[in-house]
């Protein structure tokens, strides 16, 4: 998630370039191309009447908003389950210090121990359904017990199966007599929301976006950015077509690169869901429930060479 730009203009505008520079030269080359051919040597055969490019550029202009209205849809629900997530763990924090009651002095160290495994699983699911996400295989060995490590890592689904274990674990305090019918009923009910939170997520993950779509928009796109400067070329007779050429190409085409990087937010770029800042948040906040000893610090921003600061 991108929290700051730089205010240097001048970084911004570099920053801006030196992304997109390829397309940038492509645009700029089509437009030299066009200006040498039709004005210079005056090959007019080659000229394009601007009506039809314009009914292009029209029909582009669709696909490209609804395009990237559904990526938008994607971007926001994505982080509206991980606000979800967010509210889900208070709550599971909540339960498991407030729910249990100790009838012996065992039961009390019993339950805290308890508690204690309870929390640190369920930072171990957070940290295991950020990597399931980015196909990146997280490392929580010190979240869980090595009985438990040793069965996870024959798993193909970390985070489903991290909630099975934490299933049995509200099972067993209810058995215990920690806690009566109605409140474990609403552990259950709270673990199952985390079942749902990660469904939804999995949804988005692996839900391609139709590919004709895709397709028939960047067919499009390159069609109208090779015909604009030809159908400019045959209204504009001086160098200005060139720089014209590009700024309206460039337009099209990071609107294009929008919706590519919006429909796709867990891939840990600057514009994405922040979802290991948010699950070090949640781990600061689920331990601090507990008085745990070790308490990390807020995850820090990553800063860019052009200025841009953001949360991965």
């Amino acid at each position: 998630m991108i929290i700051s730009f730089s205010k240097n203009p001048v970084k911004q505008i570099v920053g801006i370039i030196y992304w997109n520079f390829r397309a940038i030269l492509f645009f700029g080359a089509a437009a030299v191309v066009a200006y040498i051919v039709v004005i210079t040597y005056d090959y007019n055969y080659v000229m394009l009447p601007p009506i039809p490019v314009s009914i292009l550029g029209g029909a582009l202009a669709i696909f490209l908003g609804f395009r990237n209205s559904s990526a938008y849809d994607r971007w926001w629900e994505a982080r509206k389950i991980w606000g979800a997530v967010v509210n889900d763990s208070r709550s599971l924090g909540m339960e498991s210090i407030s729910y249990p009651r100790a009838h012996s002095p065992e039961d009390e160290k019993e339950i805290a121990t308890w508690r204690t495994k309870l929390i640190l699983r369920h930072i171990g699911w957070l940290y295991a359904l950020n990597g399931h996400l980015r196909k990146k295989p997280a490392d929580i060995s010190k979240y869980v017990s090595p009985e438990e490590w040793d069965i996870l890592q024959k798993k193909k689904n970390v985070p489903a199966q991290l909630l099975v274990f934490q299933g049995k674990a509200i099972d067993e305090g209810h058995h215990k007599g920690w806690y009566d019918e109605f409140r474990f009923i609403e552990m259950m009910s709270t673990l199952k929301k985390f079942y749902d939170d990660q469904g939804k997520a999995e949804r988005i993950k692996n839900t391609v976006f139709p590919y004709y779509y895709n397709y028939f928009t960047l067919f499009f796109l390159w069609l109208f950015t090779l015909s604009l400067p030809f159908a400019l070329a045959s209204v504009m007779d001086n160098w200005m077509m060139i720089p014209l050429s590009i700024l309206i190409s460039f337009a099209f085409f990071i609107l294009h690169k929008a919706g590519l990087i919006t429909e796709t937010p867990f891939e840990a770029r600057a514009a994405d869901t922040p979802i290991t800042t948010i699950c070090r948040g949640i781990e600061i906040d689920l331990l601090e429930m507990i008085d745990h000893e070790e308490i990390p610090g807020a995850e820090d921003a990553i800063k860019t060479k052009f200025g841009v600061v953001y949360a991965s």
